[in-house]
């Protein structure tokens, strides 16, 4: 018996330890670059009569009170909730949320308080938004958070959008997309850079970053023409904090594109792609749902996966946005 012990002790000590279990540095293109769809995507569709339906946010069953999946993704009229229990099979439930024009949501949760982040359009601009909620159904009165104030924060189209908070430090950080830049064959308007502002309370008021932390880069053949938006992982990896970013570009035809990537950083301030190439990971497909761009997503860790929702456009103009999912096998049991 005291051989098998000794045994199973060396053979414990030998195993190769997850390498995200510590702040060591290691390789994260070995781990994040290899994405696989969902075999039923897309997922969900817009509304009866509608051609919208993107920019899913996610609560994981761990962190809501009903122990269910949650996903709150906007049409034209608004945030409509939608429920789950396998984050997949999705049953959307009552009305829209905060009307028309509302847009773009992201769910915090402080405590035992959801904080429900989104932007809302009034008169050709936009501002962030905040309601909070204790269930996830019933939703206060929601509080403006942050408009256009900075000169490229109005370029294109004055507007606010994409919201994404973590707390650092202290601190609350509010990333967001500002600006627009014109996608003329898809008929919209797309994110032009990203910003962070930081505030002491969650609320604010928020100190925004003079300059944007990611713009348009010529060079860059998934950010030639806009910054898109940027959502980090809950957690670091391997030392680093780690977010998915879509790019928005145009293609050798002129056309407008979006392709989701993978960023790493050191500091949360300044952002390097992780995957090799173009560094693209959930790209447009030569046909089908996701013919056009790729954009508006959130994650969540499901085991050894990392899991991504997100909404794509089957062409230019018209088209349908639908919602699907992705998912990357981490490898060693996940973080």
């Amino acid at each position: 018996m005291i051989r098998y012990l000794i045994t199973a002790l060396v053979l414990a000590g030998c195993a190769e330890p997850c390498p995200f279990d510590s702040d060591r540095s290691i390789d994260l293109a070995e781990h994040l670059c290899g994405w696989t769809d969902h075999q039923d995507n897309p997922l969900i569709e817009p509304p009866t009569g509608q051609f919208l339906i993107g920019d899913p946010t996610v609560v994981a069953p761990s962190r809501a009170p009903d122990g269910k999946w949650h996903l709150f993704a906007n049409s034209l009229f608004g945030i409509h909730h939608h429920v789950s229990d396998d984050g997949a099979k999705w049953e959307r439930k009552g009305a829209p949320l905060f009307g028309a024009m509302a847009f773009r949501a992201f769910v915090f949760k402080e405590g035992q308080t959801f904080h429900l982040f989104f932007e809302k359009i009034v008169a050709g601009a936009s501002s962030l938004m905040v309601s909070t909620s204790a269930d996830l159904y019933s939703w206060a009165t929601p509080t403006e958070v942050l408009k256009p104030a900075l000169a490229w924060e109005k370029e294109g189209t004055a507007t606010v959008s994409n919201p994404f908070v973590i707390k650092r430090d202290g601190q609350y950080w509010l990333y967001y997309s500002a600006g627009g830049v014109w996608l003329a064959a898809a008929g919209v308007f797309e994110p032009k850079y990203i910003g962070l502002a930081r505030a002491k309370k969650l609320t604010g008021p928020y100190t925004r970053e003079a300059a944007p932390l990611i713009r348009p880069d010529a060079k860059d053949p998934l950010r030639n023409k806009g910054a898109g938006s940027i959502k980090l992982l809950d957690r670091p990896l391997g030392g680093r904090l780690v977010a998915l970013s879509n790019g928005i570009y145009t293609d050798a035809d002129g056309k407008g594109r979006s392709a989701i990537m993978v960023l790493q950083s050191d500091d949360g301030l300044n952002w390097q792609k992780v995957c090799p190439g173009a560094g693209a990971v959930i790209s447009p497909a030569s046909s089908g749902w996701k013919r056009a761009l790729v954009y508006g997503f959130d994650t969540e860790f499901v085991g050894d996966q990392l899991w991504a929702w997100y909404n794509a456009r089957d062409g230019w103009a018209p088209a349908t946005e639908r919602i699907g999912l992705s998912m990357c096998d981490l490898g060693c049991g996940g973080p």
